[in-house]
């Protein structure tokens, strides 16, 4: 069963058949190439990432990140120390905290990801406290490290799964 009569649209609508054919001709072969470039795009971003490919954006939205050693009965006291440290240096800011578990490289490695810096400026100055107030919880050993993180690089290594090249890189240009 046809939804439509050619002959009856091509009566009222002249030359209506024709154009849709050609579009067809048209669409078909550019949704295939726009899928092949997109797919393209994604592929070579997981390549960088897994070079150390990170990018530096100032002004883009960042967040710290805390790596934990893993010591499942440590957990929720570092949280609490971090979630208590925050509260006494930074009681104004909105800042939100979560405890992540990534797969891949990280599976072993808990992590809490601090999220609310608009900018790079606003996570060094986090950075910054963390260093000159020395908290108890970077004192006892429970972190193994700690970093500022633009939200585009934070998302590369979720996607790669791996931390590996962004210690350096945060390094040489935070």
């Amino acid at each position: 069963m046809r939804f439509f009569d050619k002959n009856r649209i091509e009566a009222i609508f002249p030359g209506t058949i024709k154009k849709i054919s050609t579009m067809r001709k048209f669409i078909i072969p550019l949704t295939f190439f726009f899928a092949l470039a997109l797919q393209g795009t994604s592929y070579s971003q997981d390549q960088l990432t897994a070079k150390g490919g990170f990018s530096v954006n100032a002004d883009e939205e960042h967040y710290f990140l805390f790596v934990l050693n893993n010591r499942p009965a440590d957990l929720p006291e570092v949280r609490a120390s971090i979630t208590k440290y925050i509260w006494k240096h930074y009681p104004k800011a909105h800042l939100k905290l979560t405890q992540i578990k990534v797969d891949g490289d990280l599976q072993n490695v808990p992590m809490i990801h601090v999220k609310g810096f608009k900018d790079k400026a606003e996570a060094m100055a986090f950075y910054a406290g963390l260093k000159k107030n020395r908290p108890d919880f970077l004192m006892m050993g429970m972190t193994k490290d700690y970093f500022a993180i633009s939200k585009r690089n934070y998302e590369s290594i979720v996607r790669s799964k791996s931390l590996a090249g962004y210690k350096p890189f945060f390094e040489s240009n935070y």
